[in-house]
């Protein structure tokens, strides 16, 4: 009974290990390359590197939807990548003087329709603006005040990390104290904030020139105040330092406008307090 039932599990084993491709590339289909020395990308992005060339008439299975202008490829077990569709047709067939002369006329069209990448797989960078309800404890209270952040902002795939994830990074700075000090002691007081964020995005195309996203991701804190007191007819200077790390979430609408995207979102931060704010960002596409 025992040796049986081992066998069984044994067979089981090599069942799901034979299969597991199959079932992984149920939705895929068999594809022709028609490009000359069609490149395979190692992400869909054509700036990531180049994995490996493949010839013009040989079959590959491919994914039978597209991210941008990419399908999935599977040069070989094991090996999958990314290659353009103007490279490769579904369905099998042999390449000849005709279909190449289609192709590349398909391809000049594309080149025509297409110069620029989708929204969703552009990277950009550019300045940012953030007004934030800042709040801290301090002077026996928890205190807010609006206080405006500038700063730099790099956004999408490829950025931080490489392949398929999409992410949001910035650093953030205020010049100055919050309002609440001079309202609270009647002198000046002046300092910084530094604010560095990254986030984890989720994005939705709308259209070709819109998308939605939202995401969350650690956020980090360090200000530096110099403050004044007046007791009687005395002024007593001192420093407050301070410094937090906590969560930030985020959910916003980003607009194309040539190279230019503009993106707009409302932010929640959760540190040693909790504090909303409203950004806006300019980017370029590199």
């Amino acid at each position: 009974m025992f040796g049986s039932c081992v066998l069984n599990r044994g067979v089981s084993l090599l069942f799901v290990t034979l299969l597991f491709p199959v079932f992984v590339w149920a939705q895929a289909q068999q594809g022709t390359v028609v490009g000359d020395e069609a490149q395979v990308y190692q992400d869909p992005d054509f700036d990531s590197p180049i994995i490996t060339v493949v010839p013009m008439g040989s079959v590959y299975s491919i994914s039978k939807a597209k991210k941008g202008p990419f399908y999935k490829i599977r040069v070989k077990p094991g090996t999958v990548g990314w290659i353009v569709d103007s490279d490769i047709h579904p369905g099998v067939f042999k390449v000849t003087p005709e279909t190449q002369a289609e192709v590349e006329k398909l391809k000049e069209q594309q080149a025509l329709e297409s110069k620029k990448r989708p929204f969703f797989a552009t990277r950009y960078w550019g300045p940012v603006a953030e007004y934030l309800n800042y709040t801290e404890d301090t002077m026996g209270d928890e205190r807010s005040a609006g206080t405006l952040f500038y700063g730099l902002k790099w956004n999408g795939y490829n950025t931080i990390f490489s392949g398929e994830i999409y992410t949001d990074a910035e650093i953030l700075f205020h010049s100055g104290a919050p309002s609440y000090y001079q309202d609270l002691t009647g002198q000046s007081a002046g300092g910084f904030i530094v604010n560095a964020n990254f986030l984890l995005q989720t994005v939705s195309s709308v259209s070709k020139s819109m998308l939605f996203y939202y995401g969350f991701g650690p956020t980090w804190r360090y200000s530096h105040f110099d403050l004044h007191l007046t007791n009687g007819s005395t002024v007593s200077e001192y420093s407050a330092d301070d410094m937090a790390l906590g969560i930030l979430f985020d959910v916003g609408v980003g607009y194309r406008i040539g190279r230019v995207s503009v993106r707009t979102d409302a932010r929640y931060y959760w540190e040693k307090n909790k504090y909303y704010g409203l950004g806006v960002n300019l980017g370029w596409e590199f």
